[in-house]
């Protein structure tokens, strides 16, 4: 039983972290209708910022903010000279190839700035662990775990309360219809993307004392992303957030009592199962209108 516990627990917390990835990922297809490749080169530079100011001596709690804002200008450089200009008018096709170009030049970058190894990254919460009932979780996870919660929740306050988040949740509903009434369009459509590939940035800050910080540390992560993302359902904030929580729980659950080596085929069959069944996802909702 206390292993059974445990596991849950390391699923939540693995899915807690899967979440803010998949929402920013799934912002920007329910707004621009982009399949963002490079998205898990965001989770990587954010990984970086916070490798590159402790290499100056920053505390880690003070350069979480700094790299979710340095994420967040790399992303509005991004989306200022590249997708707005290239991407928009080109349709799913050309987003494939746009941002899979973007993330493999991104890599390329970290390479040649930093290097190929792997970096540790030190956190104040590493060495401590808490146990409760016999139940052992790591500082860094219970970290993770409520910084997750408190962005997810202020996320969606702000999306539910806030003038602009009506605004985006009325762009992605019908774009032309928001334009007509008045709508900035263009720039709902940029404030998505920042915010959300800087949602990538700082699920990279937050688990790099975790994983460590390296190159190539973005793939595995997008992939996961996009299992969860399908899995919710493609454009669907709140399917997101559920599909997160299923596939980080089936994956302790599955790690745990079946077999590591084939569990990252089980996120892709839960998608398979989801899709025969829902073919929009768990919550999503056909796309009505598409300009």
């Amino acid at each position: 039983m206390t292993l059974l516990i445990q596991t849950l627990v390391n699923g939540l917390v693995l899915g807690a972290s899967y979440a803010v990835i998949a929402v920013g990922l799934t912002l920007v297809f329910g707004i621009l209708h982009i399949a963002n490749f490079a998205h898990g080169a965001f989770f990587a530079i954010g990984a970086y910022a916070v490798f590159l100011l402790n290499s100056y001596g920053v505390p880690y709690l003070v350069s979480l903010p700094i790299a979710f804002v340095a994420t967040a200008i790399v992303g509005f450089v991004t989306e200022y000279l590249v997708i707005r200009r290239v991407v928009y008018e080109e349709g799913s096709h050309g987003s494939l190839i746009v941002t899979f170009a973007l993330g493999q030049a991104f890599v390329a970058a970290l390479i040649l700035l930093f290097g190929p190894d792997p970096h540790p990254i030190s956190s104040p919460f590493s060495q401590t662990t808490l146990s409760v009932a016999n139940i052992l979780i790591t500082g860094q996870r219970i970290f993770v775990l409520v910084v997750s919660i408190a962005v997810l929740a202020a996320f969606g306050l702000w999306l539910r309360f806030s003038v602009k988040g009506q605004q985006v949740l009325a762009v992605a509903q019908n774009p032309r219809g928001a334009l007509y009434s008045g709508i900035n369009v263009p720039l709902i459509r940029s404030l998505s993307f920042v915010v959300g590939v800087a949602a990538a940035g700082l699920a990279g800050a937050l688990l790099t004392p975790i994983v460590t910080a390296y190159p190539t540390m973005g793939h595995a992560t997008l992939i996961t992303g996009f299992t969860v993302v399908i899995l919710g359902g493609m454009g669907s904030i709140t399917g997101a957030m559920l599909g997160a929580l299923l596939i980080g729980v089936a994956n302790a659950l599955f790690e745990t009592y079946v077999s590591v080596s084939w569990t990252p085929a089980l996120g892709w069959t839960l998608v398979i199962a989801v899709l025969l069944l829902w073919p929009q996802g768990l919550m999503g909702r056909p796309q009505l209108y598409r300009h």
